[in-house]
């Protein structure tokens, strides 16, 4: 995980145990308390959501920058196995000339 997702994540959960423990500490009614803890997971949740909705969007535009990348490298690998096999056969067609004009004269 990255340094500002654990920075964020740590700040989240602070945020949330501090909204707790001041909802508990405050002086009102268990009912008020409820409604106010209720409203703060609802926020938090919003929250999370939001920011799972962007690491998913993140994520997706990686694999997709992943898979471009992968195939411009695909494509270049294949036209150097490609300009390979060409030098082999021209290296291969030259020894056997060689190999032709040493048994002519022979």
């Amino acid at each position: 995980m990255s340094e500002k997702k654990t920075v964020f994540l740590a700040f989240l959960v602070g945020f949330v145990a501090g909204s707790i423990t001041a909802l508990f500490l405050a002086p009102a009614s268990g009912e008020e308390t409820r409604k106010k803890l209720r409203e703060e997971v609802d926020k938090t949740t919003e929250k999370l959501k939001a920011e799972a909705e962007t690491l998913k969007a993140k994520a997706e535009e990686l694999s997709s920058k992943a898979k471009e990348i992968l195939e411009a490298k695909k494509e270049e690998i294949k036209e150097a196995i490609g300009k390979g096999k060409e030098v082999v056969k021209e290296k291969k067609e030259e020894l056997a000339s060689k190999l032709l004009k040493k048994e002519e004269e022979v």
